[in-house]
């Protein structure tokens, strides 16, 4: 008798993607489900990658451009998908497209994650230190609270 090799499972294929404004919905639902800030991802857009599958977006993460500084939006993995590396290889993919658009410095908000960020490289810093063009965006201003904790990566070192 025959029996396929494996499990008999198909393996999903997660594949990454500059995001397109069509996958703003979906970055939207999926930071929304991790009580993260979207309601200005349109503005970033550009700068944002998508982790997707044949059932849809399973991951996204972006930043914020401000010169050659840059701020590092929420990162999120459907939780079907957790545990499979797709949040590093995002990250992996944002570092890369900041360093080659000149972003020396990314900054961060977290109140959640900073130990899983700390493992990727960065280290905590002083709000008062946070240079001006981050303190002014609106992410940094209104949609993370105060108490979030501030990380901040150098990507030239």
């Amino acid at each position: 008798m025959f029996r396929p090799a494996g499990n008999g499972k198909r393996k999903i294929i997660v594949k990454y993607r500059k995001a397109l404004p069509t996958d703003l919905e979906s970055i939207k639902k999926l930071l929304e489900l991790y009580e993260l800030p979207a309601s200005d991802c349109k503005e970033h857009i550009g700068n944002f990658i998508v982790a997707f599958n044949e059932q849809g977006v399973v991951g996204v993460g972006g930043y914020e451009s401000c010169g050659n500084i840059g701020l590092l939006r929420s990162v999120a993995v459907a939780q079907t998908e957790l545990g499979k590396g797709i949040a590093n290889k995002i990250f992996s993919l944002l570092r890369e497209n900041a360093i080659e658009t000149g972003i020396e410095t990314l900054y961060l908000l977290t109140s959640t994650a900073s130990m899983y960020f700390e493992k990727l490289g960065f280290v905590v810093c002083n709000r008062d230190n946070v240079p001006t063009p981050i303190r002014l965006t609106k992410q940094f201003r209104e949609l993370c609270p105060s108490s979030a904790t501030v990380m901040v990566l150098n990507l030239c070192g």
